[in-house]
């Protein structure tokens, strides 16, 4: 048998752009949620046409394409603009418009806060279209990596190091030029540039050493200034930002995110639960975190809240050589006598005010007698301290809500980790190609908003979320929306019959 034989790639073809889109394609859902959108309540640049000079583009088209590209994993300006080019769904997308890389950086450079509200926009439907459970939400942070390589990340210590190492080959330099000049020979010139570079060098490094001396922080990043130096979950470090997002467990939802310059997740807590109270008028709901979160003010504000807390619990620090039956956990707190009891039976009390942050609890007479004090006591202390923060209550009150719900939070790695794994792998999502947390925020918006696309996708089906955003557009709209396939079918008849007529 023979090979299959493809098409004459010469032969002359009647049919539209419409007719090679497959009918269920995400690129329909990205076009009619933009369609039903107010870009000029959204403040876009260029909602109205101007008067008078060159036509611009439509901001929606400019939207649709970057929408398309971060669901896609394509957000380079340069690599989108090959899209117009040759992807035939972009084509279809953007009615086969042309714009260069350059307008299509600057559209985004210039909407990056009405950007971040197509995300909010999207995540209004997903509420209204019941896809947000509002019952169980589960909130992690990742490290993404920020357009900074780390040989441009300075502390004062690597910077120490560095201006030690260039006195060195200054001294170097400078000694090589006096040996030159004795023995009179002509290598002079080179080592002096070589001198003037290192001394260029020293000068740029030290003008790092005062901007952090005069803004007291403790690294700077020269490319992207608000990025910091953080651990990656591969065990190394990488110039990153932390994103935080707070996930519906319903159907997967990203009710919201933020972008913080902090490595540690601690103090997030608070933040993102009232993001979603704000937001979405959720009063009460339950929220799973891991022990990264685990910080007794944010505890106290979400329990302020009215929001039940399911939290890992950070494992208490003991010694190595500590059996495991003296640990500090196994020294019981009574509330209404305001004492610990340790393991052997003894009672420890504290010398301190309640009202004091930190206090101690020990029993000198007790310990001096006790059997397990070869074991239980180390270092120089002669008697076992266990310290009770001011915000033991609450530790301890979550502690038992975890304890309680230990099935429940195994859902939450599935919940809020799933979305960053999908981002990252799926979207080619794990970096940012802008700089400073104002854009980077717009970058994680577009790229939070493809994600939900998906969900919504695949959730609701593609006829069910056209009909739901069919709903939302003006009824002459709907109208023309409805007849258009019978319209461009009637079009391409009457274009075949003219044809067949004319050939005739």
């Amino acid at each position: 048998m023979g090979h299959l034989v493809g098409e004459n790639r010469e032969q002359v073809r009647l049919f539209s752009l419409e007719d090679m889109i497959p009918e269920e394609c995400i690129a329909r859902v990205i076009d009619r949620f933009i369609e039903v959108l107010d870009f000029e309540k959204l403040n876009f640049t260029n909602s109205e046409p101007a008067v008078l000079g060159r036509p611009s583009y439509p901001p929606k088209v400019l939207a649709k394409l970057y929408v398309y590209g971060y669901e896609n994993g394509i957000r380079s300006s340069r690599k989108l603009e090959k899209e117009t080019l040759r992807n035939l769904e972009v084509m279809w997308l953007v009615n086969e418009l042309k714009p260069d890389y350059k307008t299509i950086a600057e559209f985004r450079k210039n909407n990056i806060r009405p950007l971040q509200k197509l995300f909010r926009e999207f995540t209004k439907l997903c509420k209204a279209w019941d896809l947000i459970g509002g019952e169980l939400v589960a909130v992690d942070g990742s490290k993404f990596k920020a357009s900074n390589n780390k040989k441009n990340n300075f502390s004062r210590k690597k910077l120490d190091v560095r201006i030690a190492h260039i006195d060195e080959k200054i001294k170097s330099y400078t000694d090589e030029i006096d040996a030159a000049d004795k023995m009179e020979e002509d290598m002079t010139p080179t080592i002096i540039a070589k001198l003037n570079e290192m001394l260029e060098r020293k000068e740029k490094y030290e003008g790092y050493k005062k901007h952090l001396d005069t803004t007291g922080e403790n690294e700077l990043s020269t490319i992207d200034p608000d990025a910091r130096l953080m651990g990656n979950n591969r065990g190394g470090v990488d110039v990153a930002y932390n994103v935080q997002s707070i996930v519906d467990g319903e159907h997967d939802i990203i009710l919201d995110y933020d972008v913080s310059t902090n490595p540690s997740d601690q103090g997030q807590l608070s933040n993102m639960t009232k993001k979603v109270i704000c937001r979405f008028k959720m009063k009460k709901f339950t929220v799973l975190a891991d022990k990264g979160y685990y910080n007794g003010t944010d505890l106290l504000k979400v329990k302020r809240y009215k929001i039940k807390p399911i939290i890992s619990r950070q494992n208490p620090s003991n010694s190595k050589k500590l059996p495991e039956e003296l640990h500090s956990d196994k020294f019981a707190y009574d509330k209404q006598t305001d004492t610990y009891t340790c393991p052997t039976g003894q009672t420890l009390k504290s010398p301190n005010k309640k009202s004091a942050k930190r206090r101690n609890f020990f029993n000198k007479a007790a310990c001096a007698d006790c059997p397990q004090k070869e074991k239980c006591i180390s270092g120089k202390s002669q008697h076992r301290i266990v310290t009770r923060s001011q915000y033991a209550e609450i530790y301890e009150e979550t502690d038992k809500i975890f304890s309680e719900n230990k099935g429940l939070y195994k859902r939450r790695q599935q919940i809020v980790e799933h979305p960053f794994g999908t981002v990252k792998h799926t979207m080619n999502g794990g970096y940012f190609l802008l700089r400073k947390r104002r854009k980077v925020r717009c970058e994680v918006a577009l790229l939070f908003l493809g994600y939900n696309m998906k969900r919504a996708f695949n959730v609701l089906g593609f006829r069910e979320i056209m009909a739901r955003l069919d709903s939302l557009l003006p009824f002459v709209l709907r109208f023309l929306w409805a007849k258009r396939a019978i319209l461009v079918f009637s079009l391409v008849s009457l274009l075949n019959i003219a044809v067949i007529i004319w050939i005739m």
